[in-house]
């Protein structure tokens, strides 16, 4: 690691910790939307640690994580390594509590990142692969489902050999639900942020939490907890791992089935909590119109779980109302495979 680590506006050495921004895109009246960093250079060696929040803009709870572990709980003379701070990585998309940009409704996450003069999102990923994601060795990706009955849980992909080893270690110490998929990298994969990094060998999980409107307990400690717990995995801290408490996790390697949609339009409730085992076939939900008459049951199509129900809540579509239409999302559900390790 360097003995100035320079991320954006922001240079630190060594036992240092510093805040600025990177620099981002300009309004049409001219006024620049940018990037908030924190920075911390630790006073030994070790790995870059990248924790970032709010790829979606209505996903907070990640900014609470980042200040209690950069601001409260890491001392950068006691830190072997560094860590990159991104509270909002789509400000665009925060600053108007939209899922995505409010300019071009584009996912800072989705599209390509190898584009400086591409469009706006394109630009934003640029500047985030530029000036952090290509400085880490390993990324925490914070992201929160909207209600708080929701499972949380996390996504890591054991396709890739280069960082298979190092995220099984990040899952397994950050000790949530796990969701495993096996994706290899194609040679032909689009330039996203995570293609980028994982054709680099540097490994990104996807943390998924919940009430991700507010900030709320359990879900930033659970946050706080597994942050470290990396850390501590990584020898950039010392300290013994603190298991998850007071969550309900599913345990083993989980694959995900994919997403429940609703055939009816109207009101929706929900016979199940998400973690409950649910057998092919058994209602999970009802649906029923403005006269009170059900119109649909939900059900299982497998044995398996739900991690979360979305009502509708999907890119810039209906969500936060009890309410679905024709072919919202309902519910995502996942089977279990089988125990740990993948």
């Amino acid at each position: 690691m360097p003995e100035n680590l320079e991320v954006g506006d922001v240079s630190v050495g060594r036992g240092e910790s510093k805040k600025g921004t990177i620099k981002g895109v300009e309004l049409v009246d001219g006024t620049s939307i940018d990037i908030p960093v924190l920075l911390m250079n630790g006073a030994g060696d070790g790995p870059t640690l990248l924790v970032q929040s709010t790829q979606h803009g209505i996903e907070i709870q990640g900014i609470e994580v980042i200040h209690r572990v950069m601001r409260e709980l890491v001392n950068p003379e006691e830190l072997r390594g560094a860590v990159i701070g991104i509270p909002v990585v789509n400000p665009l998309a925060f600053t108007y509590h939209k899922y995505l940009s409010w300019i071009d409704d584009l996912d800072v996450g989705r599209v390509d990142a190898d584009k400086p003069e591409g469009n706006t999102t394109e630009r934003l990923a640029h500047a985030l692969w530029k000036e952090a994601w290509s400085k880490a060795d390993l990324i925490v990706n914070i992201h929160c489902n909207t209600r708080p009955d929701s499972l949380l849980y996390q996504g890591i992909n054991v396709g890739i050999p280069a960082t298979r080893d190092k995220l099984v270690k990040m899952a397994e110490v950050f000790g949530v639900t796990t969701i495993v998929s096996d994706a290899p990298l194609a040679e032909n994969a689009p330039p996203t942020l995570d293609n980028l990094a994982a054709s680099k060998g540097v490994p990104v999980i996807l943390e998924e939490l919940i009430d991700g409107r507010w900030i709320s307990e359990p879900s930033t400690s659970a946050g706080v907890k597994g942050v470290l717990n990396i850390m501590k995995a990584f020898d950039m801290i010392d300290g013994e791992m603190e298991p998850q408490e007071g969550i309900r996790v599913v345990p083993g390697v989980n694959r995900s089935h994919g997403i429940i949609r609703a055939n009816k339009g109207g009101l929706i409730r929900f016979f199940k909590t998400p973690g409950e085992f649910l057998k092919k076939g058994e209602a999970l939900a009802e649906i029923y119109d403005l006269y009170g008459d059900v119109v649909e049951e939900v059900r299982m199509p497998v044995d398996g779980y739900v991690w979360a129900y979305p009502c509708g809540q999907s890119l810039n579509t209906s969500g936060g109302l009890q309410a679905v239409q024709t072919g919202a999302n309902v519910a995502y559900a996942f089977t279990h495979e089988k125990e740990w390790p993948p």
